[in-house]
């Protein structure tokens, strides 16, 4: 699925997931897999254990990290497309 600025993303219920030395790991129960997530995308994470949008998730990010709107948007767009393709996001286009 396409996500835009007006999708609200939250994590999925089929995973389970730690923190471990600042990182978050997880492994997906339904598939199996086992994923570790560096420093952003441990923070991506926890901002989405309630769901939100990208637009909120990138002004949390630009505030808090070196990164410019544009270049955030895009690599978080690209994150999140990917967490979906594992299942490990629901994402909600409120239809």
């Amino acid at each position: 699925m396409a996500i835009d600025k007006s999708i609200v993303i939250r994590q999925s219920e089929e995973q389970v997931a730690a923190e471990v030395d600042g990182e978050v790991v997880m492994m997906s129960i339904e598939r199996g897999n086992y994923y570790g997530l560096d420093e952003v995308g441990s923070r991506i994470w926890q901002l989405i254990e309630t769901p939100t949008t990208l637009d909120a998730l990138c002004d949390a990010l630009t505030a808090e990290f070196d990164v410019d709107a544009a270049t955030c948007e895009s690599d978080v767009t690209r994150f999140l497309e990917e967490l979906d393709e594992q299942g490990l996001v629901q994402i909600d286009d409120g239809r």
